[in-house]
């Protein structure tokens, strides 16, 4: 939120009175380097919609423990679901993609593969550590719900989701021209890797229902598409930067 108001993530939905234990790294994050003290107030939220205010009664080295207090109102989530589609690429990019997505409000991020990626699927630590700084992205950004993380094929889209395939051509028309009909229910963007989607890559997704566009004349690099076409699409159907 914009109050300065600190937060901390609670795996498990609380009840409010509830006297709760932070894990031990969000216990360290808020004791060591927040170096917030007893009775300082906090605010905390379970990553699943849910935010609460609270107080902490014990801020020990390796042990907080917070006193749930009511539950915040406002709205932080965007009302439009956007799902990337990123393909493989180097763990640093991917870190990148995720906490400026999560930012911007990307609501679920899937890891794809592709005939130019530059990296193998992730194992189960490094997904960890993905949920991780999506995690921290959500405090940073005043969002109450986790962006998804999952890997796998390129899918076709569903029944009233807007596939968009971003791909570099003078031929192909810009993001924006799909966003001027009506909002869609969902909006997918599917990201290539360095070097972008082969054109056999990108006739196959056209052929399952995808709509290729562009980002414009520069071509931009991976971790930095996906966050541009999702600041675009939220702007345009969403709450980034746009009337409610």
């Amino acid at each position: 939120m914009s109050d300065g108001l600190r937060r901390a993530f609670l795996p498990a939905t609380p009840a409010p009175g509830a006297r709760v234990d932070l894990d031990p790294e969000e216990s360290h994050h808020v004791a060591r380097v927040l170096r917030l003290k007893a009775g300082d107030p906090l605010a905390v939220f379970d990553g699943k919609g849910g935010e609460w205010e609270a107080s902490i009664e014990v801020a020990a080295r390796d042990r907080v423990t917070v006193v749930v207090g009511p539950a915040r109102g406002g709205e932080v989530e965007p009302g439009l679901r956007v799902v990337v589609f990123q393909s493989l690429t180097r763990p640093e990019k991917l870190e990148w993609v995720l906490q400026k997505g999560t930012e911007i409000g990307v609501s679920a991020f899937r890891l794809v593969g592709a005939e130019r990626a530059e990296a193998p699927p992730p194992s189960p630590a490094r997904l960890s550590r993905y949920g991780r700084i999506v995690m921290e992205a959500c405090k940073q950004s005043g969002r109450r719900v986790l962006p998804s993380i999952s890997s796998g094929p390129l899918v076709p889209p569903g029944d009233g989701v807007l596939g968009i395939i971003l791909a570099v051509s003078e031929a192909i028309a810009p993001l924006g021209a799909l966003l001027e009909g009506p909002r869609a229910a969902e909006v997918w963007l599917a990201v290539g890797p360095e070097g972008g989607f082969t054109g056999v890559e990108v006739a196959a997704a056209t052929e399952a229902g995808w709509r290729p566009a562009s980002l414009g004349p520069r071509v931009l690099r991976t971790e930095t598409a996906g966050a541009i076409a999702a600041a675009i699409v939220l702007h345009a159907w969403g709450d980034l930067g746009a009337s409610r």
